[in-house]
């Protein structure tokens, strides 16, 4: 069966999106979708890409692609600006659990904070996180300041894969590796399941 790799960072907005629409593409096609989160800085940097908003021009047409996306999906979303806060902490927490966990802590991360249920201005914005949702109080112990081993060692797994921004899928079946790049190119990656199937 094929199986897929989704990797993601918390501070990327169309990461989030993607992982709005995750799920059901998994439940339509029974396939496996393993959720890895990256450090999406230091693989942007390390492979060479350049941080989007830091091309004007391309930051204010992102701006709007952003709200035609989340318009088209209806799904809710507020902006956060580009470098506003640090999601190592809750990259951590998620590279350090068991799978099933993991999706469940990252969908409950990204919906929170991509439809500005709680705000990233706020120091305590994951512990916010935790009691909204009632996560494991003990995953918090997790989190830490700097990247973490298991994080930076996932990050090192995206790079290896090809990927050079979030979010990435790889999916895995028949023949080689399939390297899938940007929520605009889920349809892609979905077909591409159906005919590995």
């Amino acid at each position: 069966m094929p199986s897929i790799d989704f990797y993601y960072d918390f501070i990327s907005p169309y990461s989030y999106l993607a992982a709005t629409q995750v799920p059901a593409l998994a439940s339509r096609n029974g396939v496996e979708v393993s959720w890895i989160p990256v450090n999406l800085p230091s693989l942007i940097k390390r492979s060479g890409n350049t941080p989007p908003a830091t091309i004007p021009k391309k930051a204010i047409y992102l701006l709007r692609d952003l709200k035609r996306w989340a318009d088209y999906l209806q799904v809710p979303m507020k902006m956060i600006k580009p470098g506003a806060f640090d999601a190592r902490p809750a990259l951590n927490i998620a590279s350090a659990l068991e799978p099933s966990d993991r999706a469940e802590f990252s969908q409950a991360v990204f919906n929170t904070l991509w439809s500005g249920q709680v705000s990233v201005r706020q120091n305590d914005w994951l512990e916010q996180i935790f009691s909204l949702h009632k996560l494991p109080r003990q995953w918090l112990d997790l989190a830490g300041e700097k990247t973490s081993p298991a994080l930076e060692k996932k990050t090192e797994r995206a790079l290896n894969a090809g990927a050079f921004g979030a979010p990435a899928f790889v999916l895995r079946g028949k023949g080689k590796p399939q390297l899938f790049w940007g929520v605009d190119r889920m349809d892609f990656l979905e077909r591409a399941v159906q005919e590995s199937a």
